[in-house]
């Protein structure tokens, strides 16, 4: 769905808004106010709050598309893909509104649209595990490829959470950790 100008804008504070408050404590007179406008323009561009959480989501999980792409197109060659792509958690969640959006509304969804949050993040992570797949050496047996993405996603979810529920110090131990045992896992 292509956005217009005034709804691409009203998307960019709605992302700020819902990554702080949470879908519940969020309101859609502050978001129409801080872009610029009354209530009644944001339902010219959305129908209610639910329709502008979705399409704020949608985007959220496209920027995080790309950002899995590049990192893992980033890492051509390597033994074990999917390093880039953890180093970039935390920078990107401390800068990106996106970012803190779409985990504070995975680990914690609002109930009405639980089913729908949850569903479109599996097939985010769908994506996710075949990036990893697709990186991992041609020789490498089915079996531990299975094994080593299962790992990797498991690595994933925990860092995400670190992000969300505690210091930086306890995610960059945590990351270091989980790291430097998956890559302990024989590869050829």
């Amino acid at each position: 769905m292509s956005l217009s100008p005034s709804a691409k804008k009203i998307c960019t504070v709605a992302v700020d808004h819902f990554a702080e408050f949470g879908y519940d404590a969020s309101s859609l007179t502050v978001i129409a106010e801080q872009a610029g406008m009354r209530k009644a323009s944001l339902y010219a561009h959305f129908a209610n709050k639910d329709a502008l959480f979705n399409e704020v989501m949608d985007i959220a999980l496209r920027e995080e598309r790309l950002a899995a792409s590049n990192a893992f197109a980033a890492e051509s060659g390597v033994p074990l893909p999917g390093g880039e792509y953890l180093n970039a958690l935390h920078p990107r969640y401390a800068s990106s509104a996106d970012f803190r959006f779409l985990l504070r509304t995975v680990y914690a969804p609002p109930l009405a649209l639980r089913e729908e949050v949850i569903t479109k993040y599996r097939l985010f992570e769908a994506d996710l595990r075949s990036l990893f797949i697709a990186a991992l050496p041609r020789s490498l047996d089915p079996r531990n490829s299975t094994t080593l993405v299962d790992a990797y996603l498991g690595i994933v979810d925990s860092l995400q959470v670190e992000l969300i529920y505690n210091s930086p110090e306890n995610y960059e131990a945590r990351h270091r950790a989980l790291w430097e045992i998956l890559q302990r896992y024989p590869i050829s």
